[in-house]
C-alpha cells in the first residue's frame, strides 16, 4: 500500500468514525452537534480532495457506506428546519395579535364638552 493510499484510507477512517458517532446518537443530537459535524466533515473532505485520483475499490465501498448514512442525517436536519419554521410562524402570529391589540387608532372626529 502506498503512502497516498494510507493517507486516503486514514482520512476515510476518520470520516467514517465521525459519521458513525453522529448516527449512533442522532436521536439525541442537537443543532450545534450537527453544525459541528458538517464543519468537521467539510474539513476532512477538503483534505481528501488532493487524493481524489488515488481512490481505490475499497475506498469506494467506504464512501458508499458513508453515503448510505446521509439520509438519516438529512432527516434530522430537516426535523430541525421544520421546528425552526414552526417557531417562526408562531412568532409571526404572536406579533400580528400583539399589533392588533396595541394598534393606535387615528380619530377623524373629536368631542367637545360645552359645560358652563
Amino acid at each position: 500500500m502506498s503512502k497516498v493510499d494510507e493517507t486516503m484510507s486514514t482520512l476515510l477512517a476518520e470520516l467514517k468514525q465521525l459519521t458513525i458517532d453522529l448516527v449512533s446518537r442522532l436521536s439525541f443530537a442537537s443543532e450545534e452537534e450537527l453544525i459541528d459535524f458538517v464543519d468537521q466533515r467539510g474539513q476532512i473532505i477538503e483534505r481528501m480532495e488532493s487524493y481524489r485520483s488515488s481512490v481505490n475499490d475499497q475506498d469506494q465501498l467506504v464512501l458508499k457506506e458513508l453515503a448510505d448514512m446521509d439520509p438519516l442525517i438529512l432527516q434530522k436536519m430537516n426535523q430541525f428546519k421544520e421546528e425552526a419554521g414552526n417557531w417562526l410562524e408562531r412568532q409571526g402570529a404572536i406579533k400580528v395579535q400583539k399589533n392588533a391589540y396595541h394598534q393606535n387608532f387615528v380619530t377623524d372626529s373629536f368631542f367637545v364638552d360645552h359645560r358652563n
